[in-house]
């Protein structure tokens, strides 16, 4: 983290006449009554309103770039109780200037409470975990202070490991696993651009069970500007995911070429078709079910929007960022040799991006 941690929190408009509320909580889940205040003939009546509502949620996004930042400003634009973790001159500029996205729905300019130290926040009912991969390390020890006896912390990261590495960091309990579908961008400091009707988050239990906590946080995410989808094999979810992540990103970025440029070389879909094939090879190994012709299906889809086909391991490796490898499609490597499954193009790709992880 860097030094000198900021922290501002937006000014919030007061609310006059508004219902006074008593909180009681249910399995752990914080539920709210509104007591409604009327006067008639200088005689107050109270009455009791018969709907329940989620009190409202304290919710962290962890790393507010491009996808965390998205989520976050609709979120916060929308009246939820939102704090950003954004670093450098992107978080200056939405402490400064409020955080601007432009999106499919209609712009908006929003002021929000960011800060570039995690462990200043307090706790918090939801994370949102949008970091990189290899940013976990260095992220976690700043995290604890967030993380209450009820804390969940959504990680929406890309790959299939993601649960397992924070459930080990933080306990399994406060661990959601999801994934998200979205074209979205930094367009400059505190300026996120989305294209597209598509802003999805898909998350479940690792079990797939329909719990409390599952229904409350669809319940707080689904929004205009952001679909929700519950899993029911949110494993499953995650790893045919990966079929497409993980094939045409490496691809990319092991060529340095646009996916119209792979598809145009003699070996280029039949590069990306082997891995594929590999990784849906590797995730049948370990359980996981993928849908019928699967990479017939990804494959396909990919080919009808090459022209706008864009890889962030591409992006990050132009621009001399680390790579998210080892736990996307380098886990396909290593557990697919744990596994005894053959995996030479997958191999092949991690061995030609290797010396390109940390960055330069």
């Amino acid at each position: 983290m860097m030094p000198n941690h900021r922290k501002y929190r937006a000014k919030k408009a007061c609310r006059s006449e508004q219902p006074r509320r008593y909180s009681v909580s249910v399995d752990g889940a914080k539920i709210c009554h509104k007591t409604n205040v009327t006067e008639t003939h200088n005689e107050t009546v109270e009455t009791v309103a018969t709907e329940k509502v989620l009190a409202k949620m304290r919710i962290a996004v962890m790393g507010a770039g491009a996808v965390g930042g998205y989520f976050g400003g609709v979120l916060a634009n929308q009246g939820e109780d939102v704090v950003l973790i954004a670093r450098g001159a992107h978080g200056d500029a939405i402490a400064k200037n409020g955080l601007q996205v432009d999106n499919h729905w209609g712009n908006f300019n929003v002021k929000v409470e960011v800060t570039d130290d995690p462990s200043t926040v307090g706790k918090v009912d939801l994370i949102l975990h949008c970091i990189k991969l290899y940013s976990n390390p260095e992220a976690f020890p700043t995290m604890k202070g967030m993380i209450g006896e009820n804390t969940t912390i959504l990680t929406i990261q890309n790959g299939a490991t993601a649960g397992s590495i924070l459930g080990e960091a933080f306990g399994p309990k406060h661990v959601l696993q999801g994934a998200t579908y979205i074209e979205t961008g930094i367009a400059g400091p505190g300026h996120i651009h989305q294209s597209g009707a598509t802003a999805m988050i898909e998350f479940g239990e690792t079990d797939g069970s329909q719990t409390e906590r599952v229904e409350a946080i669809r319940k707080v995410l689904e929004r205009e500007g952001i679909q929700v989808k519950v899993s029911g094999n949110i494993v499953d979810t995650l790893w045919t995911k990966m079929v497409s992540v993980g094939s045409i990103g490496s691809v990319m970025a092991a060529s340095r070429a646009s996916f119209v440029e792979i598809l145009a070389s003699p070996n280029g879909e039949h590069t990306v078709r082997t891995t594929m094939e590999e990784i849906v090879a590797v995730g049948q190994s370990q359980g996981v079910n993928f849908p019928p012709r699967c990479v017939e299906s990804k494959l396909a889809d990919a080919i009808a929007e090459a022209e706008e086909t864009q890889a962030s391991l591409q992006y990050d490796l132009d621009n001399g960022k680390p790579l998210e490898l080892d736990d996307i499609l380098g886990a396909v490597v290593k557990i697919g040799r744990e596994a005894g499954i053959p995996v030479p193009s997958s191999a092949a790709l991690v061995t030609v991006l290797d010396k390109f992880k940390q960055g330069s």
